[in-house]
């Protein structure tokens, strides 16, 4: 009983996983991904890809913000200083992701390489 309870319980939790649970993407992937739709022009509009990187990214812009706020509450050091606006439109975040040397930017996930972005943009 105990055992199907259990696979039971694991079940739902799998499908009732939430959105951010999904694994971040490479920022190297990210930004090709983003080049090339950039390449196809309107056509970008179509493409899969573009959902999939608008979320990744918004998820990401989402958790350091989050994360930026909580540290501004506790009165630790930041990392970075955004104006009072949203931070990091499309354009910024790539020429900022085109700006980290390519072997940093294949170490690294969506959520890291905007944190760099940020830092590097937004210094206090």
């Amino acid at each position: 009983m105990r055992r199907h309870l259990l696979v039971v319980t694991l079940l739902i939790a799998g499908f009732a996983a939430p959105a951010w649970a999904a694994p971040r993407m490479n920022a190297a992937i990210f930004l090709a991904k983003a080049d090339s739709l950039r390449r196809r022009g309107p056509l970008a509009l179509f493409s899969s890809d573009l959902k999939v990187l608008q979320a990744q990214a918004e998820t990401a812009g989402d958790e350091l913000k989050a994360e930026h706020d909580a540290a501004k509450r506790a009165g630790r050091p930041l990392t970075y200083c955004p104006p009072n606006r949203k931070i990091l439109g499309p354009q910024e975040l790539l020429d900022g992701l085109h700006r980290i040397p390519a072997p940093e930017l294949a170490r690294l996930d969506i959520k890291q390489a905007m944190h760099v972005v940020l830092v590097r943009n937004y210094p206090c």
